[in-house]
């Protein structure tokens, strides 16, 4: 939030503090801080000296922090459900109320035992004399509709559907749509009242009642013939006002309620004059004419045929300009009335009817299956498909060949996306058919190539989930059992492609699969993650399956290595592994994933609690008042030094140590207990420094930094050599005869320290990046070999968490000098590798880094 308090609409000091707060945070940090706020506020909501005012902050803020916490921190608000309450009721103003009404809304379960006590709130607003008070009692109850208030309000809820006000007669309608859902019984008796409202002169007044009609129609407390009329007539009499199509929202919402009942001769005609009248009008217009349409795809044959000849028209003849059109969406209508209409009636396919369209305007359509728009591609097929099937048929053979013109000129991916429109249009329902084609397109697309050389298509991959969603139970049905039977079948071949889409798959509908799961594993071939979530169903795993993952994790890379350590592992606990599965959001591949790393991620800090963490990492050690603290020191004199003088030579990886106190910025001092033999190393702080020597001999994820030292003086970021030096540098570093003195203690700490976000920002004029084909460590030990010196950013740092930070720092006291400086970030990859980010303005210096990096 870069704006002051006056311009950014927050509601008080501390709202404003809160957000600038949350939004400078990481996430986890974000988490803390809101739920550390609401156990403050309900901290707060506990004083008997508490205001409507500090009522109505708190439970504000109280929703903004259920509102911003991630996905998974669950925030409990039920202690303050009572202060609502009490704010809707005594709240002087309607901004007061609103707020405790809001929050009931949004906090209180349906059926809360505190429900009660809204009733009497919501039937004193209603029988209040303001307008605006009673609009927000039919608001809440719009919102969140109640049984148990429907006594204690309905009488006084059919008196205000004649209020005089707009606003209350339209809320009172949509409210006793609402509370229909709860209790139907409670239409039985406003069915006249309803049809009066259909009549009101106020257009949105008349759009809630005719939802209310529908309801009552759906119900049948209103027949169905009746319902028809009322419509039909209302229809009727505002398509005689001739409406601005700007204005033409109630004439679009009666046509689509017409399209719900059986269409008459006289509604054929009304929709047929509506789009004589305003096609000329243009893209205005457009929106009425697509419903008109929509709505005469419902009309029979016979009635439409009765229409047109009473109106010596027809209704593709009206719009076959738009054929011709240079508008996208005026050809997008045209094409949708085609589809709408039946071709008896305009494609010349029976002899009583003639063709409407001539033989160039047919080519012209034919050339629509080229458009560079999907959606007139798609709508086009169906009305070549609806026309003569053996014309779409025979276009899909010719482009599953690659025979067409077109399809040598497109890219991969949007000749697929085409195949995939064809073969949903010829499918239709069928999905069995769309699974069975499927594959053929696949096979088609990826090739003959052997199976490792084959590509993954990315876009048949979401086609084909996003059409399972979208897909009725039989539809998903039938196109999962062929799908899953290929597993099962020797003779099949299973490609890249649809091996990822039945990963994808068996994690979801699983238990909707007529082959079982251990013939699933079977057929799968160390597709780990989906194998894992399989294994969760079978009792036992069978042995060619164990062997196959314990052979390909014999020669895989760290990546796949890990996913086959955790497929042996938990496919032998069963318990944690149907925790996992039960912990996911939903039975999706992705969320199995989140769970199944969540687990691994609590695991480790479990582990993280004992000091064996560290096995490989020099461990951080306690400072004792014995100096001779060393680790691996032959002789312990060579680590007694004064505080603040020049360090003696040491062995390889020996560190500066400081004394047994520290210094804070506020002058004090921090000692360390003498009587203490061990600090458990999770409570001491991690510099800089620590993380570089950690990250010569392991996984920088592996260390976690300890207390907050916003209180202590950064430590200095010391050359420190790397274990696998060699031996020339191990005597270079033990001689005597030293070319260079190390810098002392008291020298670093004068040098200008560097803030990595901001030296990244400084020297945005001037960015690189590539890739690296070794690791963090040997990159990390590549730049410590050039002899400058660096200091290293944690990853679970700000900013680019994730991200290793370095700074090449120059030498010098001068911050505003960039000679020396650069910044560097490096992601790492799966495969041992990766990426990184330069920027340095000093040509030299940037030359002698990318040398290194690459």
């Amino acid at each position: 939030m870069d704006v002051p308090f006056s311009s950014s609409g927050a509601m008080s000091r501390a709202h404003y503090a809160l957000v600038r707060k949350i939004e400078s945070a990481t996430p986890q940090v974000a988490d803390q801080l809101l739920l550390a706020e609401v156990q403050s506020i309900r901290h707060q909501l506990g004083r008997s000296t508490l205001t409507l005012k500090q009522c109505k902050e708190c439970l504000i803020l109280l929703l903004y922090c259920a509102m911003t916490v991630n996905p998974g921190v669950h925030v409990d608000l039920e202690f303050a459900l009572p202060h609502a309450i009490n704010l809707a009721e005594a709240g002087h103003t309607v901004q007061d109320k609103r707020t405790g009404y809001l929050f009931c809304a949004e906090i209180m379960p349906p059926e809360h035992e505190l429900q009660l006590m809204l009733v009497n709130s919501i039937r004193k607003d209603l029988e209040s004399p303001t307008v605006p008070r009673i609009c927000l009692a039919l608001d809440t109850l719009i919102q969140s509709p109640s049984k148990d208030v429907i006594p204690a309000i309905q009488t006084r809820l059919y008196d205000l559907l004649s209020h005089e006000s707009v606003d209350v007669r339209r809320r009172a309608l949509l409210a006793f749509n609402r509370l229909a859902e709860e209790d139907p019984d409670i239409l039985k008796d406003i069915a006249s009242k309803a049809r009066k409202r259909v009549g009101d002169p106020e257009p949105a007044v008349v759009l809630a009642a005719l939802s209310l009609c529908e309801t009552l129609a759906r119900t049948e407390l209103l027949p169905k013939d009746r319902y028809h009329r009322v419509i039909s007539d209302l229809l009727a009499a505002t398509w005689s006002r001739r409406p601005d199509p700007a204005h033409g929202r109630l004439l679009v919402r009666l046509i689509q309620s017409v399209a719900e009942t059986s269409l008459s001769v006289r509604d054929a005609q009304v929709l047929l004059d509506i789009i004589r009248y305003f096609v000329p009008m243009g893209a205005p217009a457009y929106a009425i004419i697509h419903q008109c349409f929509s709505t005469a795809a419902k009309c029979s044959l016979e009635v439409l045929t009765q229409a047109q000849n009473a109106s010596k028209t027809s209704f593709v003849q009206e719009i076959r300009h738009l054929l011709t059109a240079d508008d996208p969406n005026g050809l997008y209508v045209f094409i949708h009335g085609l589809a709408s209409i039946d071709p008896k009636l305009w494609a010349g396919t029976s002899p009583e009817i003639p063709a409407v369209l001539e033989g160039w305007e047919v080519e012209r359509v034919m050339k629509l299956l080229d458009s560079e728009d999907k959606s007139i591609r798609k709508q086009t097929l169906r009305v070549l498909w609806r026309v003569d099937s053996s014309i779409v048929e025979s276009y899909y053979a010719r482009a599953l060949q690659g025979e067409l013109p077109l399809t040598s000129e497109l890219g991969s991916d949007e000749s697929l996306s085409r195949l995939l429109e064809v073969v949903e249009i010829i499918c239709g329902e069928d999905g069995e058919s769309y699974a069975h084609q499927l594959k053929n397109v696949l096979k088609a697309m990826e090739g003959d190539g052997p199976l490792n050389k084959r590509p993954v298509l990315q876009d048949a991959v979401g086609e084909t989930l996003s059409r399972m969603h979208s897909g009725d139970s039989t539809w998903r049905g039938g196109c999962i059992g062929v799908l899953f039977a290929t597993l099962t079948d020797p003779d099949s071949e299973i490609g890249p492609t649809l091996m990822v889409i039945l990963t994808a798959l068996l994690c979801e509908y699983l238990q909707l699969s007529p082959v079982s799961p251990l013939d699933i594993l079977r057929g799968l071939d160390a597709c780990l993650v989906t194998m894992l979530r399989i294994s969760s169903e079978c009792d036992e795993i069978p042995v060619e399956v164990s062997n196959a993952v314990e052979g390909l994790r014999a020669h895989a890379g760290r990546h796949i290595k890990r996913r086959c350590e955790q497929f042996l592992s938990l496919s032998q606990s069963k318990e944690s592994l149907k925790r996992i599965v039960a912990g996911a959001n939903s039975a999706s591949l992705p969320d199995f994933v989140v769970a199944l790393e969540k687990f691994e991620s609590e695991k480790q800090k479990s582990a993280s609690r004992s000091p064996s963490i560290f096995p490989t990492s020099p461990p951080l050690k306690p400072h004792s008042p014995e100096p001779t603290s060393s680790r691996t020191s032959p002789s312990p004199s060579k680590l007694r030094y004064a505080a603040y003088d020049p360090p003696r030579p040491t062995h390889r990886l020996r560190r500066v140590s400081s004394g047994s106190s520290r210094h804070s910025d506020d002058g004090s001092t921090r000692s360390f207990s003498h009587g203490r033999a061990y600090e458990d190393p999770m409570t001491l702080t991690v510099t800089a420094g620590d993380l570089t020597l950690a990250a010569q001999t392991s996984d920088l994820r592996s260390i976690s930094s300890g207390s907050p030292r916003a209180n202590l003086s950064p430590l200095p970021v010391v050359q420190i050599l790397d274990e696998e030096s060699s031996t020339a540098d191990l005597i270079a570093l033990d001689s005597p005869f030293m070319s260079e003195p190390a810098p002392s203690i008291a020298s670093t700490l004068s040098v200008v320290e560097h803030d990595f976000e901001a030296t990244w920002n400084e020297l945005e004029s001037s960015t690189f990046r590539g890739w690296c084909e070794s690791s963090i460590d040997v990159v990390l030990r590549r730049l410590q070999g050039m002899q400058r010196r660096l200091k290293v950013t944690e990853r679970d740092r700000p900013p680019f968490e994730g991200d290793l930070k370095i700074v090449v720092c120059p030498d010098g006291t001068n911050s505003s000098n960039k000679e020396g400086l650069a910044a560097i970030r490096l992601k790492e990859s799966d495969d041992d590798s990766c990426l990184w980010w330069l920027r340095c303005e000093d040509e030299e210096l940037r030359n002698i880094i990318k040398a290194t990096l690459r």
